[in-house]
């Protein structure tokens, strides 16, 4: 007897939503080594359509790579420059990680994914020997910056990871120089970077249109051979010389505890405020407030916060939302209203928004910007919303196309 029901596919572990000012919902995911978006429409029915955004490109360039990784950026609503959807993604190819970017799509109109024009960016991040192959590269992690001026894109990577000597490394890839052959420029820090457990990208108010690295994570003091806790900001290069150092600048939480999660939230103006999970509480630098030495404000003390490992912030429609992934898989979500988040009394209380959750990604959804998430869990992927006239937290599985 022929079974005509179609199989249910894979939710993925690893996604990225997006939410443009204009249109719905945006999922990222890899499926069966591809780089995939998932788009929310509404009619003539509620469903998601599909569009493949890699294997068109691999299947030129790398027959038998892989997507492995992959990172997205929305940029920041700003006066006279409409939102931008940035990617980049981590091919796989015979041991060696490639990586390719796609600048500056449209987010009001989608039809760029149906074949997005991807640039390839070979590593050069190691000077070139006469008859020495290039350098392998293993690359752990991508980060893109949502600032509208321009993109910014940072590349965790390991340096010959097979070889005898394999190196951590930080780059910081610019495009700007001919749009063709992108320069991999080492970030160098004044910390270990093997200590590092949080990263995220934002600006300081004065960076000079220069966007910075947010690091926490500890330090190993060489004369007392003890731990430091470090939050630092980083900027990626010195602003008015490319080729001098960057300075950095410490950044404080009462009673020097560790910062265990960070997040930034950025302005229309491309600065950033900083949102700190550390010691059982929410702290908060203003982009006004990341100077050497700058102490957090505290804004919300609750046992919520306790075991907090990912933060996430993001305004939308003159509120802040923070959310918050623990541990033991519960989402924490707070909010203020945006001209007022230096007020601790301004802040909503804490609330517990799901449990058991293994990955989340917040997403505004229309007029009620502030409560709706992606979350992934033991049953799959599921889509949850807060009800506004009774604080209730709705929750709906999504079952993704099989293909495009």
């Amino acid at each position: 007897m022929q079974n005509d029901r179609q199989p249910k596919p894979p939710s993925p572990i690893k996604f990225e939503a997006r939410q443009p000012e204009a249109g719905t919902a945006l999922l990222f995911f890899i499926s069966g080594g591809s780089l995939a978006l998932a788009r929310e429409v509404f009619h003539p029915a509620h469903d998601w359509q599909r569009a493949d955004l890699s294997s068109a490109q691999l299947a030129r360039d790398l027959p038998y790579g892989r997507c492995t990784d992959f990172a997205t950026a929305l940029s920041v609503p700003a006066p006279g420059r409409p939102q931008a959807i940035h990617l980049a993604m981590v091919v796989r190819d015979e041991g060696d990680d490639r990586l390719y970017l796609s600048l500056s799509n449209p987010a009001a109109d989608l039809a760029w994914s149906a074949a997005p024009l991807w640039l390839a960016c070979p590593f050069d991040g190691v000077p070139a020997v006469a008859a020495t192959p290039a350098p392998r590269l293993a690359i752990t992690r991508v980060q893109l910056g949502d600032a509208s001026d321009r993109p910014f894109i940072v590349v965790d990577a390991i340096v010959d990871p097979n070889g005898a000597l394999p190196r951590r490394a930080r780059y910081c890839v610019d495009t700007s120089v001919d749009g063709v052959r992108p320069r991999w420029i080492e970030h160098k820090l004044p910390v270990s970077d093997a200590g590092i457990r949080a990263a995220c990208l934002g600006r300081c108010r004065g960076g000079w249109d220069v966007d910075g690295l947010y690091l926490a994570g500890e330090d190993s003091k060489a004369a007392a051979g003890e731990e430091e806790t470090q939050l630092l900001y980083a900027p990626l290069y010195n602003p008015f010389d490319p080729m001098q150092p960057r300075w950095s600048r410490r950044l404080e939480i009462p009673g020097k505890a560790a910062a265990e999660a960070i997040a930034a939230c950025r302005h229309a103006d491309n600065t950033a405020d900083l949102y700190v999970a550390a010691a059982g509480a929410l702290h908060y630098f203003s982009a006004a407030n990341q100077n050497d030495g700058a102490q957090a404000l505290t804004l919300v003390a609750a046992p919520e916060f306790a075991g907090v490992d990912t933060l996430f912030a993001s305004a939308r429609r003159g509120r802040v939302t923070v959310w918050g992934l623990s541990r033991t898989g519960q989402v924490i979500c707070t909010s203020a209203p945006q001209v007022y988040v230096a007020d601790p009394a301004a802040w909503s209380r804490p609330a517990v928004a799901l449990s058991n959750v293994d990955a989340i990604a917040p997403c505004p959804d229309g007029d009620e910007a502030d409560d709706a998430f992606f979350a992934h869990t033991a049953g799959g992927l599921i889509k949850v919303t807060r009800s506004p006239g009774n604080n209730l937290w709705i929750s709906y599985s999504i079952v993704l196309p099989l293909r495009a």
